[in-house]
């Protein structure tokens, strides 16, 4: 392992001991339960919504518990493009820190020269979107952009169109709820394999001629 390798790795397990330390002092239960009382407050509920969407990413919360609750307070006209705008906003924390930490060495760098050819493959918007509908988690997907070069308007756009789906789930699943219970918040395996499916198509194109035009008989 070469020395870059190794001082990355040591930041990467010193980032995730702080946001397990924080994920065990907090809980995304008890929290996101607290939006229901300030439902009627709207600009109060905004700003805690708003920074509530800036630290999840920080203390290993999933995404979809937020919309879940979106779901549960409001109507979906209301609630999927708030899960939406919030789906682009809580990406955008480990998306900077990638563009930060970029670099040609270590692990980061083949990372990101791995996806650097990838977006030169498939387009930038094509790849995130490909990404977000992937079952891969969304933080490292916003962390491997960043390193990736990725521009900040191609990764918003990319995240907001691949969200969709998982928006419509999560807020209607919100909705279905008599009472807010994120322990209740699963996603059939079947929409799983489905979505993993629609990223592959999205990506075949771009990769067929990559390979055909590389690879002339």
């Amino acid at each position: 392992m070469d020395r870059a390798t190794g001082r990355q790795l040591v930041g990467v397990a010193g980032l995730l001991g702080l946001a397990g330390a924080a994920a065990l002092v907090s809980s995304p239960n008890a929290v996101i339960a607290s939006l229901e009382a300030l439902a009627a407050r709207p600009l109060l509920f905004a700003a805690v919504l708003v920074g509530l969407y800036l630290v999840r990413p920080f203390l290993l919360w999933p995404v979809s518990s937020v919309a879940v609750a979106l779901g549960y307070l409001y109507s979906p006209s209301v609630a999927i493009p708030l899960a939406l705008a919030g789906a682009g906003l809580t990406g955008l924390p480990p998306f900077l820190l990638g563009r930060y930490a970029k670099t040609d060495l270590g692990l980061f760098g083949s990372i990101g020269t791995t996806g650097e050819q990838l977006v030169d493959t498939v387009g930038e918007i094509r790849g995130v979107i490909a990404a977000r509908l992937s079952p891969v988690p969304g933080d490292p997907i916003s962390y491997a952009a960043g390193l990736s070069g990725v521009s900040v308007q191609a990764f918003l756009a990319g995240t907001v169109v691949g969200e969709i789906p998982w928006a419509i789930v999560t807020v209607f699943t919100g909705a279905s709820m008599r009472s807010l219970d994120l322990s209740g918040a699963t996603v059939q395996p079947e929409l799983v394999v489905a979505l993993a499916g629609l990223a592959i198509i999205i990506l075949a194109g771009p990769l067929y001629n990559h390979f055909v035009t590389a690879n002339p008989e």
